[in-house]
């Protein structure tokens, strides 16, 4: 039961969070996997497992975003699906601005921390990360 509480703590925290500050954009760097995805209509999808996460690798605001999966012996295969990806600070509400060979867009940077993100895409779906942690270290 304490550990219930401890969620659900966490996930209040996270829903009264402020908005992320220049130093805070440091956190993205990494592996982050949804765990959940709240639509425009309200609707939410709640993944339970995720065979695919996404790693970033950004330097002075600008990077890529990659779709990773996490193999048993703690390695990654790379799918390939890169997306190149710039930090935008536009009166200190922070965007990611993510390209690819087909298309462009925008998500909103909601909130940061170690171990959560947030990211409001522009057509208004909101992506709920947690850091990825491999399954070695959480049998531990």
């Amino acid at each position: 039961m304490k550990k219930y509480g401890f969620y659900l703590f966490v996930l209040l925290l996270a829903s009264c969070h402020s908005k992320p500050k220049p130093d805070d954009l440091k956190k993205i760097n990494g592996y982050w996997e949804i765990e959940e995805v709240v639509f425009p209509d309200g609707n939410k999808k709640v993944y339970q497992v995720n065979d695919v996460i996404d790693k970033f690798e950004l330097t002075n605001d600008k990077g890529i975003r990659t779709k990773v999966k996490p193999q048993l012996d703690g390695t990654f295969l790379n799918s390939n699906l890169n997306e190149s990806v710039q930090i935008i600070d536009s009166n200190r509400t922070y965007y990611l601005k993510a390209k690819t060979n087909y298309a462009t867009w925008i998500e909103e940077i909601e909130f940061i921390s170690k171990d959560i993100l947030v990211l409001e895409h522009q057509n208004k779906t909101v992506y709920h990360y947690k850091r990825f942690v491999p399954l070695s270290k959480q049998i531990k």
